[in-house]
């Protein structure tokens, strides 16, 4: 099979490679289709704390398998240990003994790959393998909605309008929520107009001083965490759903900010199985408005000059799709 592997920073190798023969829990999965996300590109330009080369990047991902042919399969990128404090709570995404498909094993720029039989969800009738991909994505959005303990009615503003953004609004109308989306590149915000227009999603005036129930940031911008709490109603609740980039200013404003007006401030870190399995339904019911998520499809020998483009954070989704099944 072919696999596209990282042997370094900035430098990829695509190689001609035998698949290693699955473990009894493992098995041999053919990809269809494997989405290209930040956190990629990131390793590629400066590596990351699990990351050991040489390594097949991509923990995007949904393929086939023999034993079930003409279905489709989205992997759940993790491996848990199962019997740890947090996997017997339901919280595997926090298991210690977390190995990431992409991360610690080969993930999904390669033509097979090896997954744990239990990582294995499958996709409904009428979701393509482009936007299959897509379900690990939306299911951090739905943890991160999970997190936050979104009710209905609920106003939610949630800083950037890329992927995760309008995955996260997704997750939040479908509880019920209205949203509005904040971002300072108007031709992202532009790109998404039909699909916001859809579902009455707003936008955020750079001057506009609304307050609301929950707010997230799909961005690692540190500024929308100070901006971010100043917004929120007495009670309400900001998800630091990706990580920030830098320090925010003034913690102790913000720290004065959560104790007088008893907001919260809660984590969301990756996702669990069910959270999958959870996305794969909703990517069954608002797929059909979600296509322009997929801004390209592209080659595996294609990958490595997009990665610029990925790490720049300017469009959607690039998603690698294997023909030669």
């Amino acid at each position: 099979m072919k696999a596209l592997v990282l042997t370094g920073r900035e430098r990829f190798e695509l190689v001609e490679r035998e698949l290693p023969v699955p473990e009894d829990h493992e098995i041999a999965v053919t990809v269809a289709a494997t989405a290209i996300c930040r956190t990629d590109a990131k390793m590629w330009r400066s590596g990351h704390r699990d990351l050991v080369m040489p390594r097949v990047l991509g923990h995007e991902v949904c393929g086939t398998i023999e034993e079930a042919p003409g279905r489709l399969f989205a992997v759940w990128p993790g491996s848990a240990c199962g019997s740890c404090s947090m996997c017997r709570s339901g919280r595997e995404n926090l298991c210690p003994e977390m190995q990431i498909t992409g991360f610690h094993r080969d993930g999904g720029f390669a033509g097979q790959l090896i997954a744990p039989r239990s990582s294995l969800v499958e996709v409904p009738k009428g979701v393509g393998a482009s936007l299959a991909a897509l379900a690990e994505p939306l299911a951090c959005a739905i943890h991160g909605v999970k997190q936050s303990s979104i009710r209905r009615a609920d106003r939610v503003l949630i800083y950037g309008a890329g992927t995760l953004g309008i995955l996260l609004a997704v997750a939040a109308i479908n509880q019920g929520a209205s949203v509005v989306m904040a971002d300072p590149d108007a031709a992202k915000l532009d790109r998404s107009a039909t699909f916001r227009s859809r579902y009455s999603i707003e936008t955020d005036k750079p001057d506009a001083q609304g307050r609301f129930d929950i707010i997230f940031n799909a961005t690692a911008s540190a500024d929308t965490l100070a901006a971010g709490i100043r917004r929120l109603e007495p009670g309400g609740r900001f998800c630091l759903f990706s990580g920030l980039g830098s320090e925010p200013e003034s913690p102790a404003s913000i720290f004065s900010e959560l104790h007088y007006r008893e907001l919260e401030l809660v984590g969301s870190y990756g996702c669990t199985r069910q959270d999958m399995r959870d996305a794969l339904r909703l990517l069954a019911r608002y797929g059909h408005d979600l296509g322009f998520l997929v801004e390209r499809a592209i080659r595996l020998d294609e990958v490595p000059p997009v990665m610029e483009t990925v790490l720049a954070g300017t469009g959607f989704r690039q998603v690698i799709e294997f023909s030669d099944k």
